[in-house]
């Protein structure tokens, strides 16, 4: 049962993430010209994020933290609005 957890993990986190990601981007408000920023800057810090996760021996393997680490810094980049 552990390993058809950490199988399934990966994809259940992938699918979270891209879902989050697709329902900001669909939405009206995120249409003004500081999203590419937003998206860079959270890849950005999430890839930083993931290889930090990864030094700590969070998965087996460490394509999983560069994978989902982007990923995730852009899903969180897209809830964070800015009223500037």
């Amino acid at each position: 049962m552990k390993e058809f957890i950490f199988a399934a993990l990966p994809l259940v986190l992938i699918g979270l993430a891209l879902a989050v990601l697709a329902v900001n981007h669909m939405t009206e408000k995120q249409k003004d010209e500081k999203w590419d920023t937003r998206i860079a800057f959270g890849a950005g810090f999430g890839l930083l994020m993931g290889v930090t996760l990864n030094s700590c021996g969070l998965w087996e393997n460490h394509l999983l933290g560069l994978a989902l680490g982007p990923l995730w810094g852009m899903a969180i980049a897209s809830l964070i609005s800015r009223k500037d």
